[in-house]
């Protein structure tokens, strides 16, 4: 069973929502990995979802699988939940959107108000190696309440980027957005998804977990449900606890 956040009005209080309270739930740990295909650079170029979606192409080099991804994000107000997705056989330029391979949601509250790579879980499994992809993020938010995605000035034919107001037609070639693939087992824990629905988010200061990120949405879409963010506080090597 899909465990969900509680909301007024759309959660039924019976035997199975309760019992997967109490019960283990499936997981999947992600860790830093190793770097399949990124584009970085100096630009600060900010590129505002509140006017428009916006895909990146990438291509996943020597791995069949995507454990998470980096955004240079930067959030202005109060922000707005980033829909992210990865698609396959996508073409922009034309209009063809593909097929969607994975759409994970990152709410506002977890996006940095000033500009940095911001890490979202992915772990996505059986994937054509040195494949081609996009990445893809949805149009939200407001002239005071937006997310930007940081990039260069100019475009760059080796990682294609395009943008586009509406939810269906072609794309327009847009000016190179930051991003990072990464995958495998190695370095530190950054992510768990738990129960197909939640996901947690590891921030580190040096080898010390420093916050703890939780999301887990309602049945009924991405709005509300739980979007925690625990500091921890620390003497030494020993954790004395967390607050809200």
């Amino acid at each position: 069973m899909t465990l969900n956040a509680f909301k007024d009005g759309q959660t039924i209080l019976n035997q199975d929502n309760l019992n997967s309270l109490l019960a283990l739930q499936p997981f999947q740990l992600i860790y830093e990995g190793t770097e399949r295909d990124a584009k970085t650079g100096s630009g600060v170029s900010e590129n505002s979802i509140a006017n428009y979606s916006y895909c990146a192409r990438f291509q996943l080099w020597e791995s069949t699988t995507i454990g998470r991804v980096e955004l240079h994000l930067d959030k202005d107000g109060a922000g707005a939940d980033l829909v992210v997705q990865i698609r396959s056989g996508m073409d922009p330029a034309n209009g063809d959107d593909g097929t969607l391979l994975k759409e994970v949601v990152v709410p506002k509250e977890f996006i940095p108000t000033t500009a940095a790579y911001c890490s979202i879980p992915i772990g996505l499994s059986g994937l054509t190696p040195d494949g081609v992809y996009f990445l893809t993020v949805t149009r939200a938010g407001d002239s005071t309440n937006n997310v930007s995605w940081v990039g260069e000035a100019a475009q760059d034919g080796s990682y294609p980027a395009y943008y586009r107001a509406g939810t269906s037609g072609a794309w327009t070639a847009n000016n190179a957005l930051h991003f990072r693939v990464l995958s495998g087992e190695s370095g530190e824990l950054v992510h768990s998804i738990y129960a197909g629905t939640g996901y947690t988010t590891v921030e580190y200061s040096g080898e010390i977990i420093s916050k703890v990120y939780r999301y887990l949405p309602p049945a009924d879409g991405p709005n509300g449900g739980i979007r925690d963010v625990m500091t921890y506080s620390w003497s030494g090597e020993y954790l004395r606890g967390g607050t809200l």
